[in-house]
């Protein structure tokens, strides 16, 4: 499975075409798209909003199950390395254009803040008017190619988005450039002792056992790759291939 990453990567058509779980409306005023993400009997559906075009989603448990194996690979990985974190989850990003129809909206699948975790230590809401997006967003293509949603996360700031397809097992990291695409890179910025080869692994990992028993076995994946990282700094190595 290939885990090479792409050439520099900008969508600028709407969102994709829907899906089954998926309602994609056009012409929709920045005003509405707000009024109903706060509306109460809605916080399950996630939004994503693009100049006019709004993507209604309600995930799959496909989805919610690699959304939930990734998230635990980074906290297992900060939690023994002891790197300052906050993950965020899906808490809705927003900031709006200069004319009705216009503006960048969305729930990432996850997200985590690294660098500019002291900026929103503490805090109950997040407001990019304010405050920092997160550094990683990582999104879990099922059903669609998140490609084209990637204009939303350029526009909010995100300089790091992960894109994992559940279905093809190919994982992509992406870097902001200052054009506003993003380009692939081999390793992660936000944490550099990851490759998209060495979270697939641990991925792998959970293949054929349960949940509990698959995060027995991250933790000795994450225990044994710190162990190789100590090695090779010592010996001013980069980070090669690491298997258990």
């Amino acid at each position: 499975m290939s885990t090479v990453p792409g050439p520099k990567t900008r969508a600028t058509e709407p969102l994709a075409s829907a899906a089954p779980n998926r309602i994609i409306l056009q012409g929709i005023p920045w005003s509405l798209y707000v009024r109903l993400r706060q509306a109460d009997d809605r916080r399950k559906v996630r939004m994503s909003y693009w100049n006019g075009t709004l993507e209604l989603m309600s995930p799959e448990y496909i989805h919610e199950q690699a959304d939930r194996r990734l998230t635990q690979v980074i906290v297992e990985l900060v939690t023994q390395r002891d790197i300052p974190c906050a993950c965020a989850g899906s808490t809705t990003f927003r900031r709006p254009g200069e004319g009705d129809a216009e503006g960048a909206g969305k729930e990432p699948d996850t997200c985590f803040y690294f660098e500019n975790e002291p900026a929103i230590r503490g805090k109950s809401k997040i407001d990019l008017e304010t405050d920092p997006p997160p550094d990683l967003a990582i999104e879990v293509d099922n059903t669609t190619d998140s490609t084209r949603k990637l204009p939303i996360y350029a526009a909010l700031g995100v300089p790091e988005v992960w894109q994992y397809g559940v279905n093809t097992g190919e994982l992509r990291f992406g870097k902001l450039q200052p054009d506003g695409a993003y380009a692939g890179i081999e390793r992660s910025e936000c944490l550099p002792m990851l490759t998209p080869a060495l979270v697939l692994e641990a991925l792998h990992l959970a293949e054929g056992i349960s949940e509990t028993r698959w995060f027995q076995k991250l933790r000795e994946w994450v225990r044994a790759l710190s162990d190789k990282i100590i090695a090779d700094d010592a010996r001013d190595e980069p980070i090669g291939p690491f298997s258990l």
